[in-house]
């Protein structure tokens, strides 16, 4: 059951968004009967059904009913999920870890096996698996045997990552996302002391000096013991800028992709759309699409498929401002150092493309690099841990408020951050339940 905007006490916990983060914060904290809870999601109460949950497409069109829009760059569309599950419902289903690597300067509770065992429960919650072998399009397997005779392999039994071929673990179960709604959320709306209102859009922070006191909601307040920010990196930048936290716009960080189209000898069935992918000693993801994105999205115009090469370490910076009611987002280009890196290696995606192993499936007169740059949808870093905030996602400054999503990852990660955003919830989620 999903409870209306109307009515309730004031809560000891308010938690705003019930995306990826916010319904593994929401689960945890609820476990203390003692601890009422109430999750304010600004999306639709509708769960997300069968056709927006296939893997086959990636509702992320105007018109879908489960995604902000967000302007401010040119040449790009900056799509967020929203609603019970948030861009857990129209992503692509990747799933992966990080690489171990990558959380060496963190700091705190973050050790390696609070991360490991948060990733493993995570594992068995979201359904995460491989995709198998039967899943593969020919291009994939194709790029899988392209690399692999060239890099290390990592077994599909191997739930960490490598440098080298990795098979994409998928959140999905039967060519449906799992979202994190549907995963840790619905099941323990029962609990009486967890709310969950929709269609409740936080307007700003309720503050008294260095204090905050709640949240205002729809032009109402609403006060609670602790207030949590899980409404996404562009979310929550929206409700600190209108709040006077942070400044005018905040700094983040976003994994910027160069594309490398071709065209097909033969038109395959839809399926997953990135099933594989090969990690770069020097920090650069290599992303075998399946097909065409309009195939995927409804709307776009044909432009064939493509591989992807994204800056994945150390990542590109922009801002986010107030737009109107909502947020922008200008992105600026890699680092020179960087964009040689996805040159060299878009040059060597071509020469993938040009090589007996992909010569019956493309035609190799088709291949071009897209010039224009273009983004990976993983805003990130806006209030890091160990900088603007502490290593539980604490404010400093600010009594009482919390971020936990995207916001807070302090360091890039080889990998997407959607996994590594749900581990962190887990993480400070167990931490914060002992208090």
């Amino acid at each position: 059951m999903v409870y209306p905007t109307e009515g309730g006490d004031a809560p000891d916990v308010v938690i705003v968004g019930a995306g990826s983060a916010g319904s593994v914060l929401a689960e945890r904290l609820s476990r203390h009967d003692q601890r009422s809870v109430l999750v304010l999601e600004q999306g639709p109460d509708d769960w997300p059904d069968a056709e927006a949950l296939d893997l086959r497409r990636l509702p992320i069109s105007e018109d879908e009913p489960f995604v902000t829009h967000h302007g401010g760059s040119p040449d790009l569309s900056i799509v967020r999920g929203r609603g019970l599950g948030g861009s857990a419902t129209v992503n692509g289903a990747y799933f992966m870890r990080w690489h171990r690597d990558d959380f060496d300067t963190w700091q705190g509770t973050w050790t390696a096996d609070a991360i490991d065992e948060a990733y493993t429960e995570l594992d068995a919650t979201m359904a995460v698996h491989p995709y198998t072998d039967g899943e593969l399009a020919p291009t994939a397997r194709a790029f899988e045997r392209y690399w692999g005779a060239r890099c290390p392999t990592r077994p599909l039994d191997e739930k960490w990552p490598v440098v080298g071929v990795n098979r994409v673990r998928s959140n999905s179960l039967d060519g449906a996302r799992r979202t994190s709604a549907e995963a840790y959320l619905r099941p323990h709306l029962t609990r009486p002391n967890l709310r969950v209102r929709t269609g409740a859009r936080v307007d700003r922070l309720l503050m008294a000096g260095g204090d905050a006191l709640g949240v205002v909601c729809d032009g109402r307040e609403i006060h609670a013991g602790e207030v949590i920010l899980c409404a996404g990196t562009l979310g929550t930048a929206r409700v600190l800028i209108r709040s006077g936290i942070g400044g005018a716009q905040l700094q983040v960080h976003e994994h910027r992709e160069v594309l490398v189209g071709y065209r097909l000898r033969e038109q395959y069935r839809r399926g997953p759309l990135l099933p594989t992918v090969v990690h770069t000693a020097d920090g650069l993801e290599i992303r075998c699409y399946r097909d065409d994105f309009a195939r995927y999205v409804s709307g776009m115009a044909l432009s064939g498929p493509a591989v992807g090469i994204a800056a994945m370490r150390p990542g590109a910076s922009g801002d986010v401002y107030l737009h109107g009611d909502a947020v922008g987002i200008r992105l600026g280009p890699p680092a020179a150092d960087v964009r040689e890196r996805l040159t060299r290696s878009a040059r060597d995606v071509v020469a993938m493309l040009t090589s007996s192993v992909f010569g019956a499936l493309v035609d190799a007169e088709s291949i071009r690099v897209d010039p224009v740059l273009r983004t990976s949808q993983h805003a990130w870093g806006s209030m890091p841990m160990g900088d603007r905030t502490d290593w539980l996602g604490g404010v400093h400054g600010v009594r009482h408020l919390r971020i936990v999503d995207g916001s807070i990852l302090p360091t890039a990660g080889r990998s997407g951050p959607h996994a590594t955003t749900m581990m962190v919830a887990a993480v400070i989620g167990d931490a914060l339940a002992t208090r």
